[in-house]
């Protein structure tokens, strides 16, 4: 809401009449400059209604449409603009899951469903995996869309034995508290046959 002598009770101002190169729009309080329309009829208790709004002193052009554009917000809070040119490859900007690396001993698998338990200490309570964690690297950071015909390997693993795995924290994967991304056995396994289809 945008209040003015102009618009006596206030103008609605909805996010897409801001037009604010960068993030975030506008702030409470902000001294701004404003187009408006008075409404026919009140809507949301309103009479006015905002068609564009810019901060006092400021270029007003509509930066296009806001489904086009996006920012970054760093750890400090810092916020910056992404454009076209910070993107050089849309396919390079999706990264691989990144787990935490932990070692664990598999204490249930159940083969018809594809899913186990891995226990360790970085994982208390168990880590829940499923038989895709398995699969070799290439499989498992393919991007969306790549298609991979697989073959070899292994899609189980045994009671008992230790493994290499990559793990996230969950809200609730099955009850388990935390999920394998990668799982590793340390065992001699068949090697895979990953061929890539299309593209």
């Amino acid at each position: 809401m945008i209040d003015s002598a102009d618009t006596p009770g206030g103008s609605w101002t909805s996010w897409t009449s801001v037009v604010v190169h960068g993030f975030p729009g506008l702030v409470e309080g902000q001294e701004v400059e404003f187009e408006w329309n008075q409404l026919d009829e009140a809507a949301d208790g309103y009479d006015f209604h905002t068609v564009q709004a810019w901060p006092v002193g400021e270029d007003h052009t509509p930066p296009g449409p806001p489904g086009f554009r996006a920012w970054d917000i760093d750890p400090d809070g810092t916020v910056h603009e992404v454009t076209d040119l910070d993107i050089t490859d849309l396919d390079d900007t999706i990264a691989p899951p990144i787990g935490t690396p932990a070692i664990g001993v598999v204490t249930t698998w159940n083969g018809e469903e594809g899913w186990g338990v891995i226990d360790s200490a970085d994982t208390p309570g168990g880590c829940w995996t499923f038989y895709s964690a398995l699969h070799p690297d290439e499989v498992i950071n393919a991007r969306p869309g790549d298609s991979l015909s697989i073959g070899g390997g292994i899609s189980a693993l045994v009671v008992g034995e230790q493994v290499d795995f990559e793990w996230e924290p969950v809200i609730d994967q099955d009850g388990y508290k935390f999920r394998a991304i990668k799982v590793r056995p340390r065992r001699d396994i068949p090697p895979w046959r990953v061929e890539r289809i299309g593209r």
